[in-house]
């Protein structure tokens, strides 16, 4: 296996993302399995929101599209993600949106007593893979299948 947990949202051009997916095709044993990471740009206008009240009069993003501006990081949406996966030759089996809202919510579930912490965890897993949750989350998991 071949974990790609980083990048990929820190290179800006295509080119050097593809490479970098062509590099870990390379070295990933044949059918092997390659877990990549993306940040989602549709939840970081809301996560933003919540630190700074004033950011939708921002100019940090397009007021049309929602596409946020790539600093540090480079954003992606579900679609572009995909994309990129399988122009990169990666069978993709498995998409989480791994960590939902839990950054928007975490003072509440970090002054959790341990039972709700784990209905919490239950909850969160049962909604993780939803392909209508997806979307809502900071960070995206990719699980692809290499076959050579």
């Amino acid at each position: 296996m071949v974990l790609l947990f980083g990048p990929l949202y820190h290179l800006h051009r295509e080119e050097d993302r593809q490479r970098c997916i062509a590099e870990a095709r390379r070295v990933c044993k044949p059918n092997g399995t390659l877990f990549v990471a993306f940040i989602g740009n549709d939840m970081i206008p809301l996560t933003e929101f919540c630190y700074d009240p004033d950011y939708f009069k921002g100019d940090s993003y397009d007021h049309d599209t929602f596409k946020v501006e790539d600093f540090p990081f480079v954003f992606f949406n579900l679609d572009q993600c995909r994309q990129m996966l399988t122009d990169g030759g990666v069978h993709i089996t498995h998409e989480v949106a791994s960590d939902g809202v839990s950054e928007l919510l975490a003072d509440r579930i970090n002054a959790m007593d341990e039972e709700s912490y784990r209905q919490y965890l239950k909850y969160h897993f049962y909604c993780c893979e939803k392909p209508e949750m997806l979307g809502h989350s900071n960070h995206f998991l990719f699980v692809g299948h290499i076959s050579k």
